[in-house]
């Protein structure tokens, strides 16, 4: 729901020309109904962003950033949905609405802003006891670490003193209630005494967590004793924090896109290398990669290069966060740093320059992924390997020919083993590698071209009939029911979900109100589903049958896959039974060809 009124926004929206918006941020060329030009938001040199001014919305056939209006906005100037519609009532003249309509949300937005408020009170709290004599021994650990007064007031560091109650006393005499001051994450409840609540943190170096929008939503918490575990706490999900969703550091790159950035581990690492110059690091918030972080991170930059520790957890986060970044066609890159030092010691050590080489010298992710094989493997043993160029030659023969030939030397390198062998190896010949097709792409490239390739084909034309109008939407979703169809895309379905609701509110309602409303995935898929209804021509209704029977073929096809492999592990009964329900599937399936 959004938070200002739809009457508002719609006159909003009528008044704001999206063509003009986006003028101000790229050169667009008239083509075929649309304007083109190149995308703002990934680096190409053929245009593949395209404005389509009659549904006021925009679509990128590289990247598939899309939507409308405000979510250009969003992406261009990296900034909240509130923000993006500020600006736009700013350039279209209007005057913010005094009230929100809608009294739960009024209520829900109210109660979020006094907890902004409580963390940005209690960030204050930290700081000044940091440069207190209670602070003393938190400022000379800080100086310890090569941090100083400057930099420690860039990054709004605190100290959290001893003592249960220190924070909620001061917060409690600043008007917060204990309520507001447990919901935002700086108390905690007592489990043995009724009733009863203690200060999150104690005598411990605090890290303000800040929002990309730049407000305080929640805090890193590191002892400064040599023993005591855990080393570091953190602020647990809140009403308006989410680790999942948010990267420490990224409001120090608000209002720039830089191009690449460093993710790092911990909130030291960070702090030493803009100490050092390196002004592009970011850090995870103690958990690995997640798809919604690798989305913050797009709206950045292009590239990223993982730093992460040299042990086996961290080698483990570096496998998976390579995994979702190419999902979300971000190239990414390996830094790694020799003898198991982590940035903040290395960068220490060697500088920003020598920083900067290991940086130069980032593993891609699939000469990562080889790395992290040979260390599976004695390499010092015959025995071993044979055994690394067996498994390491699986792999690179599901490459690109051009990453094939490549990757092909370094196992050669390794194994002592000539290149003709590792190439025959492989499945290539040693001559004409380069006209070679790449069989079983089981690797990043895969992953990166799927993300390229765009949404499943029916499942898109099921939302872009669904955005014809509310009776195309209405008999499309009817289709799916009887069938037992659901939409597999989490964008997609949510999209179609928000559609089907407005409708039954409002069979008349405005698209470009919902779509205004929707968050930047949903929008995205919208966009590349508006696309494809400029292509579509025929019947709706004959459409819509047939892609509902293309997602239950599919379904099937499934199903009975499935069936047909758990019988060949049963026997007797229990396998002829499990037999009989694989040909009522494919009985089906020969039904719908």
């Amino acid at each position: 729901m959004s938070a200002f009124p739809e009457e508002w926004l719609n006159e909003l929206l009528s008044k704001t020309d999206i063509v003009r918006i986006v003028s101000e941020y790229v050169s667009l060329s008239p083509k075929g109904g649309r304007y083109w030009a190149c995308c703002p938001f990934h680096n190409e040199k053929t245009p593949s962003f395209s404005v389509i001014p009659e549904k006021q919305m925009y679509y990128c056939f590289g990247c598939h950033a899309g939507g409308g209006v405000i979510h250009f906005v969003m992406e261009a100037e990296r900034v909240g949905f509130v923000d993006a519609v500020k600006l736009l009532a700013q350039k279209a003249g209007m005057e913010l609405p005094d009230e929100i309509n809608d009294e739960r949300l009024k209520a829900e937005r109210a109660y979020k802003e006094r907890l902004f408020a409580a963390c940005k009170e209690a960030a204050r709290f930290y700081n000044k006891k940091l440069l207190s004599e209670e602070g003393k021994h938190a400022q000379q650990y800080l100086t310890k670490r090569g941090i100083g007064g400057k930099m420690a007031m860039r990054f709004g560091l605190g100290y959290a003193p001893e003592g249960w109650r220190n924070l909620i006393e001061h917060l409690k005499a600043r008007g917060f209630s204990e309520k507001e001051i447990v919901d935002a994450g700086l108390a905690i409840r007592s489990k043995k005494e009724k009733g009863g609540v203690y200060d999150a943190y104690r005598d411990r170096l605090i890290f303000p967590i800040i929002s990309a929008s730049g407000r305080v939503m929640g805090f890193g918490a590191r002892t400064m004793k040599k023993d005591e575990e855990p080393k570091y706490i953190n602020t647990g999900d809140t009403p308006i924090y989410n680790k999942r969703n948010n990267l420490y550091a990224l409001n120090m790159q608000k209002g720039r896109r830089v191009g690449e950035l460093i993710m790092v581990e911990g909130y030291m690492d960070v702090i030493s290398l803009f100490n050092a110059g390196i002004e592009t690091a970011v850090a995870s918030l103690g958990t690995a990669m997640t798809a919604q972080q690798a989305r913050l991170i797009k709206r950045y930059a292009d590239r990223i290069y993982l730093c992460y520790d040299g042990d086996n957890a961290g080698q483990a986060a570096t496998l998976r966060g390579l995994g979702i970044l190419a999902s979300a066609g971000i190239e990414a890159k390996v830094i790694v740093i020799p003898g198991g030092m982590d940035p903040d010691d290395y960068v220490k050590k060697f500088g920003k320059q020598g920083f900067l080489q290991l940086r130069d010298s980032a593993l891609s992710a699939n000469g990562f992924m080889l790395e992290s094989m040979a260390k599976e493997f004695d390499l010092k043993t015959t025995d071993g390997r044979e055994a690394f160029a067996k498994k390491a030659c699986r792999f690179v023969g599901g490459l690109q020919p051009v990453e094939q030939e490549r990757y092909a030397p370094v196992i050669a390198r390794k194994t002592g083993l000539s290149e003709d062998v590792v190439k025959a190896q492989c499945g290539l010949s040693a001559s004409g590698i380069e006209n070679m097709p790449a069989k079983n792409r089981n690797t990043m490239s895969k992953v990166r071209q799927k993300a390229e390739d765009g949404w499943d084909a029916a499942e898109l034309t099921i939302l872009s009939l669904m955005l014809i109008d509310a009776s195309t939407a209405a008999y499309t979703a009817e289709l799916m029911a009887e069938n037992g169809i659901e939409l597999k895309n989490e964008a997609i379905r949510a999209a179609a979900e928000t559609l089907l609701i407005k409708y039954a509110e409002d069979s008349a309602a405005n698209t470009a109100i919902i779509i205004s409303e929707m968050p930047m995935e949903q929008a995205e898929a919208v966009g590349a589903a508006q696309t494809a209804v400029e292509r579509m021509g025929g019947d709706a209704k004959k459409i819509a049958e047939d892609c509902v029977n293309k997602l239950l073929k599919e379904k099937l096809s499934e199903q009975y896959s499935l069936m047909f492999v758990k019988a060949q592990a049963l026997s007797g009964e229990e396998q002829r039974q499990c037999l009989i329900k694989a040909d009522e599937i494919a009985k089906k399936l020969r039904l719908l060809r």
